[in-house]
């Protein structure tokens, strides 16, 4: 379903992610994120429908429900695609997604298009700050945390389209675990959230989203609250990475496949990550393996 924010740009609905619009003219239009590979065409034809030709392609990162139709949208419309340094190299390598999941070749059952993208185009470079892609001048917000190198696109109209920085109430309530693979970089994204200014707030998983602030401090709750279950979940004994993981699945009653087990296995690995940095943990080196317990 296409919807319009403001001005010029416009929000499209698609069943794995809401997409971003930007028209530069009455044909042109920047398009934000591609949705998955399954859902391409329809997206190519409701442009169409509508007259409009993408001039360029700008990927907030390189998850496969935001970037799988890049060839099929940048092949159609012989549009250009943008993303940060760091996406690029998932987007035109996407084996190396399920690689950083598993740390080592991963099982088939975990390289399944849920995680594994399609190959882009090559992506030309777009990094944080005033950047002109074609005739329209546009505002690179860095967004990393959920992604190595995620970033948000703010259009002339000033409304940020913000990728997956932020979890609606609803994706949180369907699964109530964040997924993020940098804690300290997803709370200071969170910090330039709430600092940066603009007109209109878009999520990829969420649409419009009408009380920026309140949903801002919610998402920093759900990351302090897992940060604090991983610390209490040591006192004791020495855990495994493995072994935290599993208490948290149990503590938030999750219902995970081979998928959703290595996500929250990626995100728990950050948050021991942060806590290791932030020295409120220690590694224990014992002859099974590494453990960690609390100061």
């Amino acid at each position: 379903m296409l919807k319009h924010l403001t001005g010029r740009s416009y929000c499209l609905e698609t069943p794995g992610a809401v997409l971003g619009i930007y028209l530069e003219d009455d044909r042109h239009c920047l398009l934000i994120d591609s949705g998955e590979a399954a859902h391409g065409p329809q997206v190519v034809d409701i442009l169409k429908e509508q007259g409009w030709i993408v001039s360029a392609l700008i990927n907030t990162h390189a998850h496969a429900d935001h970037c799988g139709a890049n060839r099929i949208i940048a092949e159609a419309f012989a549009a250009p695609v943008y993303a940060s340094a760091l996406e690029k190299v998932f987007l035109e390598n996407p084996e190396l997604i399920p690689y950083t999941l598993f740390s080592a070749h991963p099982p088939r059952s975990l390289a399944n298009r849920f995680i594994m993208p399609p190959v882009s185009p090559p992506a030309q470079v777009i990094e944080p700050g005033s950047q002109m892609v074609g005739c329209t001048p546009l505002d690179i917000v860095d967004l990393s945390g959920h992604t190595p190198g995620q970033i948000g696109i703010i259009t002339p109209d000033g409304v940020l389209f913000a990728g997956d920085s932020l979890i609606s109430d609803q994706a949180y309530s369907a699964f109530p675990c964040p997924v993020v693979v940098d804690v300290q970089k997803q709370l200071a994204s969170l910090d330039r959230l709430q600092e940066t200014s603009y007109n209109a707030l878009c999520i990829s998983h969420g649409g419009r989203i009408e009380q920026a602030s309140s949903l801002l401090d919610r998402n920093r709750e759900w990351l302090r609250q897992l940060i604090d279950e991983v610390v209490e979940s040591l006192p004791g004994r020495p855990m495994s990475r493995e072994e935290i993981t599993g208490r948290i699945i149990a503590q938030r009653e999750l219902t995970v496949n081979t998928t959703q087990y290595y996500l929250v296995w990626s995100t728990v690995s950050a948050v021991i990550s942060y806590l290791l940095d932030h020295r409120l943990i220690t590694a224990l080196h014992q002859p099974t393996g590494i453990a960690y317990i609390s100061k």
